[in-house]
């Protein structure tokens, strides 16, 4: 594994390597009640998004395209439900499209933070915070890098193993909307033809039982694993989101989420 710890950047630094353009564009994004699949830069990619209250929610997800054979995909899970959550995720979305050129991972968080430390103090709203992961598939190589702000470390599946294993070890760092200069470390895994990447919101994780018990991370890993492995082959990421979504829900007991529920599985098709 690579790690890289990236400083802040200050916007004249713009002209640095780690900020040089290479040009992405957006392939899906949204915070609505939805499922997408598409297929990029040898990946492929599906999205499954259950908003708490309304037809959007706090819950942002997008894919974009970019050059050099890349693919970006982020989750951001802004703090709060309802109108107002929506509200700061298409502001995220808006950054996104404002540092679509930034091909490092964590200086694209640092940039993102920055600007909406900045924008959320001026706003006389009060403090709003968005845990949020993000990474670039290289095509070519078979690279994924990644890089957290306080997000939940998303889940790997090896394909010869036939597991599951969390990834981003010590990589938590603030959320947006903390404190401007945050650091950032961007780290990378080499994915195999038939392996996969697993980013989800904490909706899924804190899903509480009717008796009030947390399915947790370490139960959020089994329930993928076992959905996965029960699964006939070849597996249609669609239909595993679907399945892994509705052993969330069957965890709440077959009641309504709690808050939002956002999964985005890629998978490296060749």
């Amino acid at each position: 594994m690579k790690i890289k710890k990236v400083e802040p950047l200050a916007e004249s630094a713009c002209t640095t390597s780690a900020l040089r353009p290479f040009g992405c564009m957006e392939l899906w994004a949204g915070n609505e009640k939805a499922q997408r699949s598409l297929e990029l830069a040898g990946l492929e990619a599906d999205v499954i998004a259950v908003p708490y209250e309304g037809d959007a929610g706090g819950d942002l997800a997008a894919i974009f395209s970019c050059s050099d054979n890349i693919a970006r995909v982020v989750l951001a899970d802004c703090v709060g439900h309802g109108y107002m959550a929506s509200g700061v995720a298409r502001h995220i979305h808006k950054l996104l499209h404002k540092f679509h050129d930034i091909r490092d991972t964590a200086a694209l968080l640092v940039a993102l933070n920055d600007e909406f430390t900045l924008g959320v103090a001026n706003d006389d709203q009060g403090l709003r915070l968005t845990t949020i992961v993000t990474g670039t598939y290289d095509g070519t190589t078979g690279e994924f890098a990644f890089a957290y702000a306080a997000h939940p470390r998303m889940l790997v599946w090896r394909a010869a193993e036939g597991r599951f294993y969390p990834i981003g070890e010590g990589m938590e760092n603030f959320p947006l909307g903390l404190t401007t200069g945050e650091q950032y470390i961007q780290q990378s895994i080499r994915l195999s033809v038939g392996d996969m990447v697993l980013a989800f919101s904490d909706g899924a994780t804190e899903a509480q039982s009717p008796s009030g018990v947390q399915l947790s991370s370490v139960g959020f890993l089994r329930l993928a694993a076992d959905s996965l492995q029960k699964m006939q082959h070849p597996v249609k990421l669609e239909e595993f989101s679907q399945r892994l979504l509705y052993g969330v829900k069957n965890h709440r007991g077959g009641g309504e989420f709690q808050d939002d529920v956002t999964l985005l599985t890629v998978r490296r098709a060749s």
